[in-house]
C-alpha cells in the first residue's frame, strides 16, 4: 500500500510539473508574440518647419500619420492611414499652409469656439447684458468663433506604447481681441492621439473666470470622398445618423423650427455623394454605444471613413464645398445662433460653465 501511495504521489507530482512547464512555455510564447507585435507598432513624433510654421507630426510608423500646426488655430490638417502600400487621406488637406492661413475654415480640421457657425448680426445677450462679436460691415453674421488662426502653445507630447500624443492649449487672457469680444476667461486644451491607426481628438475647456460662461463648441473637418484617389467620388455613400434638421433662413440662421429629414436629406441609410448639395444643421442625432457615426463609403475600393462623436455633440452640420470631392461632418454642441434661439425660449443646447467648471468631449477618425 505504501509503495502504491508513493507511485500515485509521484505521478501526481509529475503531472503538476508538466502542467507548470507547459503553462510557463505558453506564457513565454504569448509574451514573445506580444513583444513582437509591440516591436512592429512604433509610435513617434517629429517637429519641423514647413512654410514658415512649426508642424508636429504624430504617427504610427508605416500605419497612420497626423500633422498639426499649432500656430494656425491648432489645425490638424492631415490625417492619413496606410492600406498596404496605399496612403489614404481621411482629412482633406490644404494645398499648402499659406492657403490654410488665408482660408482657415476651408481645409483640415478648424476648431470653432466659443460658438460654432453663425451668430446673427454678431449680437447676443447673457444674464442681462448685451455683447457684440466683430463682423465684416456687409456680413449679416459673425461666423465660426474667435480662434481660427490664433496660435496655441504646445503643452507636451509623448510617444510610447499608448500611442503618439500632442497636447496644445490656448489661454484667452493672452489675447486682448478675444477677451474684448468674449469677456469670459477660459483655457482650451486640445489633445491629438494616434494609436492603432485611429486619430482621437480630446477637447477640454475650463472657465477660468469668476462668473458663469456661456459656450458652444464645434469642429469643421473636411473629408475626402475619394479616399484612395482612385474611387468614384460621385458614388461615395454618405451616412449621417440624424432624424431632423433645423429650418434656416436666407442668411443660414435657424428660424427655430425643426423638420423631419426626407428625400436626399435623409442620410440615415446613406445617399450617393453626387446627389448632395448641403449646408444643413442636422439634429435629433441617433447614438449607438453613446456615440454617433458619420460614414463615407467608397464601395468600389472597399474603404470606409468613420467619424465618431460623443453624445455631447447634439448637432451635426453637413456641408458639401462646391467643386470639391469633399464633405464636412461638423459635430456641434449646439446649433447655429444657439444663444439667440434660447433668448426666444427655444431649447438649443447652450452650455453654461460655472467658475472652475470644465467641458470635455471626444471625436475620433478612423478607416474601416
Amino acid at each position: 500500500m505504501e509503495i502504491l501511495k508513493v507511485a500515485q504521489l509521484t505521478q501526481h507530482t509529475l503531472r503538476i510539473g508538466i502542467t507548470c512547464v507547459l503553462f510557463g512555455l505558453s506564457t513565454l510564447l504569448a509574451n514573445a508574440d506580444r513583444e513582437e507585435t509591440m516591436a512592429q507598432t512604433t509610435y513617434s513624433i517629429a517637429e519641423e518647419t514647413i512654410g514658415g510654421f512649426q508642424v508636429y507630426t504624430i504617427q504610427q510608423d508605416g500605419k497612420a500619420v497626423a500633422e498639426i500646426v499649432p500656430a494656425l488655430g491648432n489645425n490638424c490638417y492631415v490625417f492619413k492611414v496606410a492600406d498596404g502600400e496605399t496612403w489614404i487621406n481621411l482629412i482633406d488637406p490644404p494645398p499648402d499652409l499659406a492657403t490654410l492661413e488665408d482660408r482657415p475654415t476651408a481645409y483640415g480640421n478648424p476648431i470653432l469656439f466659443p460658438f460654432p457657425n453663425r451668430i446673427r448680426n454678431g449680437v447676443w445677450q447673457f444674464e442681462g447684458k448685451t455683447y457684440q462679436f466683430d463682423k465684416a460691415p456687409e456680413s449679416p453674421t459673425t461666423i465660426h468663433g474667435l480662434l481660427l488662426n490664433q496660435p496655441y502653445q504646445v503643452e507636451k507630447h509623448a510617444a510610447d506604447v499608448n500611442g503618439a500624443t500632442l497636447v496644445c492649449s490656448l489661454n484667452s487672457q493672452d489675447f486682448p481681441d478675444v477677451i474684448r469680444q468674449y469677456p469670459f476667461p477660459f483655457k482650451i486644451e486640445i489633445s491629438y492621439t494616434v494609436k492603432d491607426a485611429l486619430l482621437t481628438m480630446g477637447i477640454s475647456i475650463k472657465n477660468t473666470g469668476d462668473r458663469n460662461m456661456p459656450m458652444g463648441f464645434g469642429i469643421h473637418p473636411y473629408f475626402s470622398t475619394n479616399l484612395t484617389g482612385t474611387a468614384d467620388a460621385s458614388q461615395a455613400l454618405i451616412t449621417v445618423p440624424a432624424a431632423k434638421y433645423w429650418e434656416l433662413d436666407d442668411v443660414l440662421v435657424p428660424t427655430g423650427k425643426q423638420n423631419d429629414v426626407t428625400g436626399t436629406l435623409d442620410l440615415r441609410n446613406g445617399q450617393p455623394f453626387a446627389k448632395l448639395k448641403l449646408d444643413h444643421v442636422f439634429t435629433d442625432v441617433q447614438l449607438v454605444d453613446n456615440v454617433s457615426r458619420c460614414l463615407i463609403e467608397n464601395r468600389d475600393t472597399g474603404h470606409t471613413m468613420v467619424m465618431e462623436s460623443d453624445a455631447i455633440f447634439r448637432e451635426l452640420v453637413v456641408y458639401t464645398p462646391p467643386g470639391r470631392d469633399a464633405i464636412c461632418f461638423e459635430p456641434y454642441t449646439c446649433p447655429t445662433d444657439a444663444i439667440n434661439l434660447e433668448a426666444k425660449d427655444i431649447p438649443a443646447g447652450v452650455i453654461v460653465l460655472a467658475p472652475d467648471e470644465s467641458f470635455t468631449g471626444t471625436v475620433r477618425f478612423l478607416l474601416q
